[in-house]
Order: structure tokens, then sequence, then C-alpha cells
């Protein structure tokens, strides 16, 4: 009964898929375009969801304890599906923006979302490498959704043949971990790796280091961080603006939430796995960092960005403590609410400048840095949001991103990890350098007078747009939590 909200879903995406499929395929219709609908019953579907896991206090386990569900669980999962509804608002902007007209789009996005939630209460490997092939063959049609792009294709391509060969390295850990314990469940493995397997056999605790590794490599492939991020820049960059927003937003809470669940079964198995994942997240950072430097369009400034902040993340949670799980949770938090803010100014700039540019019979093009020179004067409230977007990311107060990075750097001090922080802070005073930058295009940067591109924005097209309402919301909030950040630290623990 306690994953009685899953069946919920997964027979509301069946009989969604089925009753929309034989309506927009009835000749009677005239083969109606049913987007918007389809969008209302995602979105309804999802509330509905968070309501049944608020109000069912009913906790219990499927098999040996291979999916469980309690209290922590069910927060999780409700904060999971509140940040997957933003997102979803943001997804359908650029979805119209790009007018794909395939409504399998939400379909497939739904039943992503459905085995992103059982990933939150799986605690079994194999089960998990189940869940996570569901999403990643989600994701694969979601990158090559634009068919009529090369580089949606490619996208697609790249990210299937990068997936499926991660997905093997994966399996050979988990046989090796099989093999070697004889079980695959992170309950019996945190038992089992309480006692020194070197002093019992040398050759099996090589070989249990060996299946940690392979398992430990694909998380961190599929999170996107440095030295695993090879595949996420021309992926998020070919895929069409409404699955980038997809990958870089929806499954970042339940892979990390297992990735907590992870480091918790192994924490014992070797005394330098903190060091090695902290290292890991400065890398992260740097090379984020450094990519960042170089990029003049948009979408690859944020994909860059966004596997850098995922270093501070990896570092946060490689101290493999409560207050490092605590405070990954609220970094994650805010950096959830400045990506959806980010991704949602990018689509709206995309459309406006899709409208503006309509009597040069162009077509959507990408989003220079350049695409923003003095928007200071087109519309002073966009350029103000961006600085508070901006701003919050790199980590300056008064906003909530420096509150999140400072908690996790004095953790680390605290932890006398002290190397590690100083290089987070002077790799981080290096990546100001590059959201400054859009900051200063913006605002003091002279438009070329012979530009062939007409650039302004208009904030409104109706007053019932809800994404009118989500940017004041988001922005409030990204304030108040640096000066009143209790309960969301309260919720992260």
């Amino acid at each position: 009964k306690s994953f009685l909200p899953e069946i919920f879903f997964s027979l509301g995406i069946l009989i969604q898929v089925v009753l929309n499929t034989k309506f927009i395929n009835d000749l009677k219709q005239n083969f109606p375009i049913i987007d918007k609908e389809v969008f209302a019953q995602t979105a309804f579907m999802l509330i509905l969801f968070i309501i049944f896991q608020n109000d069912l206090r009913i906790e219990g386990f499927l098999g040996t304890n291979t999916l469980s569900n309690d209290s922590t669980i069910r927060l999780v999962k409700q904060v999971f599906c509140l940040s997957t509804i933003f997102a979803l608002v943001v997804v359908n902007k650029a979805y119209t923006l790009q007018k794909l007209n395939f409504t399998e789009f939400y379909f497939i996005f739904s039943l992503s979302v459905l085995s992103l939630s059982l990933m939150i209460s799986c605690s079994d490997l194999l089960l998990f490498y189940l869940l996570m092939e569901m999403q990643a063959l989600c994701f694969y049609v979601l990158a090559a959704f634009n068919r009529n792009s090369i580089f949606s294709v490619e996208g697609g391509i790249k990210y299937f043949i990068s997936g499926a060969f991660i997905s093997g390295f994966y399996l050979l850990g988990v046989s090796f971990l099989y093999g070697g314990l004889g079980t695959i469940s992170l309950n019996n493995l945190q038992s089992l790796l309480a006692f020194d397997l070197s002093s019992y056999n040398e050759n099996l605790h090589y070989i249990v280091l060996v299946s940690v590794t392979f398992i430990t490599c694909t998380l961190l492939f599929k999170i996107a961080c440095a030295p695993f991020h090879f595949w996420s820049p021309d992926v998020y960059d070919g895929a069409p603006l409404s699955s980038t927003i997809v990958f870089s937003i929806v499954p970042k809470i339940p892979l990390f939430f297992f990735f907590m669940k992870w480091l918790n079964s192994i924490s014992s198995l070797t005394s330098f796995l903190s060091t090695v994942l902290i290292s890991i997240g400065a890398l992260s950072v740097l090379v984020g960092t450094l990519y960042a430097l170089a990029q003049k369009r948009l979408k690859r400034l944020i994909v860059f960005s966004s596997v850098a902040q995922t270093g501070f993340l990896v570092a946060s949670i490689g101290l493999i403590s409560v207050e490092g799980y605590s405070y990954a949770f609220f970094f994650l938090g805010i950096y959830i609410i400045t990506s959806i803010l980010l991704w949602l100014h990018f689509a709206l700039f995309h459309s406006y400048s899709t409208r503006s540019n309509y009597y040069y019979n162009k077509e959507l093009t990408s989003l220079y840095t350049s695409t923003i020179t003095n928007l200071f004067k087109d519309n002073i409230v966009w350029a103000f949001s961006l600085v508070i977007i901006f701003f919050s990311i790199a980590g300056i107060p008064p906003l909530s991103g420096f509150l999140s990075k400072m908690l996790i750097i004095y953790n680390l001090v605290n932890l006398d990890y002290i190397y590690f922080a100083v290089i987070l802070v002077l790799i981080s005073a290096v990546s100001v350098y590059y959201y400054i930058r859009v900051l200063k295009v913006a605002f003091f940067e002279p438009k070329k007078e012979n530009s062939s591109q007409s650039f302004k924005t208009i904030f409104v097209e109706s007053g019932s747009d809800f994404t009118n309402f989500v940017i004041p919301i988001l922005l409030s909030v990204l304030l108040l939590l640096f000066y009143s950040p209790s309960f969301f630290l309260l919720l992260s623990q």
C-alpha cells in the first residue's frame, strides 16, 4: 500500500497514452494538436502524486527491502515532484517555442519521472540498473526528439552510445560485487563491509574495490561530474531546448539521493574514499569553470556552469557525514531554483528574439552572449532579474547561492579539508568572471550600428501566463533564503 501513488501514476500514464493517442488519430476530429491539454494532464497527475504522498503515511517495503518507503523518502519524493512541476512549466514554454507538436514528448517525460521516483525508494543495485535504463531510454528519445535537426539526432546517438558503454561498466561492477560478497542490497553491503576484508582475503578486497570503483564512476557519469562529463556538452547543446531543460533539472534529486545511500553503504570500505570524491568534486569545479570561460553561446555556458556546480555537490556528499548530506541538499535546492529561472529566461529570450526577427524572415537561431547586448536599456526588469540569478550562481552575497557554497566550504574546513576548501574558493572567484561578463554585455556594451539583429524583450503577452508568476516567486525565494534559511536547512536534514 505504501506504493499506491506510484501505481496511480503509472496507471495515469497508461490511460493518458491510450486515450490521447486514440483522440489525435481520430479522422472526425481532423487530427487535432492537443499539446496544451496533455501538458495540463501531466501537471495534474504530478500534483495528485504529491497530495497522495503527503496523505499516505504507510511505511513499507517490497521484496527483500528492494524498494522501501519511509517519511524521509516520501519527503524527498514530494520535493522532487514539486521541482518537476516548476521544471515542466519551463519545458512547456520551450516545447511550444520549438513547435515540435508531438504529444509523445509528455508521455516519455512522465515515464522518466516515474522511474526517477522509484529510484528514490530503491535499495538494490540490480533494480537501480533497471530504473536507470528506463530513465535513460526516455532521455535518449528526448535528446533525438527533433527529427528535422541533425544536431538533435547526433546528440541522441552520442547519448545512447556513451550511456550504453557506461551501463556495461555498471553491470560489470555489480557482477564483481555479487560474486565477491553474494549480495547487491545496500543494507546488506553496509553490514558486510563493516568487517575488514583485507585481513580475511586480500584478493576479495581488491575485487570489491574494483566493483565499487565501476559503480561510483557510473553514478558520477549520470550526474555529469568531471571527468565523466564528456557526453553532456554535445548532448545538451544538440538536443531540443525542452529536452535540455529536462536533462539538467529533473534527474538531479533522485540521482544524488541514491548516490548518498550508496556512499553510506560503502563508507567503511576504505579510508581515503572521502579524499577521492572531494578531489573529483574540485576537479569538476575547475574543469567546468575553465571551459565556461571560453564559451560564447549561452546554452553551452549554462551547461559547463552546471558541471562546476555539480562539483560542489560531489565535494559535499564526499564527506559522508550528516552535515555534508544536509548542506548538499540545501545547495541542490538552490541549484534547481536558479536553473529553473535561468532556463526560463533562456526560453523567453528565444521566444521574443524569434518574434522580433519575424520580419527579417529568420528561423530560430542560437543565443550568444552578444545577443543580450544593452538589454538594460531594452528591459530593465529582465536585466536586474539576470543580475539576481547570475550573482546567486556565482555565490555573491546577499543571495542564497553564497550561503549554500559557504556552508559546504565551512564543512570542509571543519573536517580538516582546508586545502580543498581553499581550492574551491579560488576557483569560485575565477568563475565569477564569466557571470559578470554576461552582465557587462547586458548593461554596458553598446550595440553595433550595423548589427542585423533587433532583439527587444517584452515581458508579458497575456496576464494569465503562469511564467509571469513563476519568475517573481522564485526570485523572491533566492533573496529570502539568505536571510531566513532555517526552515529549508531543517528540511534538508
